[in-house]
């Protein structure tokens, strides 16, 4: 099994996928993210060793850890570290988790996705 870099145009989902290929690894995501054929690209980023338990798909943190990442921002949004490389993942959740935090401090809630509040200008 191999780890890819798997990215799109729009980079809303940007992840490290698990496959043999990087065809494996760009339909994966592009199947489970909800892309069109084609819309993904997978970079090949290590092998890893056969002593690793690896399937198909997303890597746990623990797998990342395994084959040698260092997390340096593990929050709403996660900073890999790898290969002498920086990832940063695809920032769709923060934005949206930010969306609903404002929504509910707007009707008198709390922000449940403990986002911060956007500066005021």
């Amino acid at each position: 099994m191999k780890l890819f870099w798997v990215t799109t145009e729009d980079h809303d989902e940007d992840w490290f996928i698990v496959a043999p290929s990087p065809t494996e690894a760009s339909q994966y995501f592009e199947n489970f993210e909800g892309y069109d054929p084609g819309d993904a690209e997978a970079e090949e980023i290590l092998d890893i060793s056969e002593n690793v338990s690896a399937e198909i798909g997303w890597p746990s943190d623990e797998l990342l850890l395994e084959v040698g990442a260092k997390f340096l921002l593990n929050d709403l949004t996660r900073v890999v570290e790898i290969a002498g490389r920086k990832f940063c993942e695809g920032m769709l959740e923060a934005t949206i988790n930010e969306i609903n935090d404002d929504l509910f401090e707007e009707f008198g809630d709390e922000r449940l996705n403990k986002t911060k509040k956007p500066p005021l200008h």
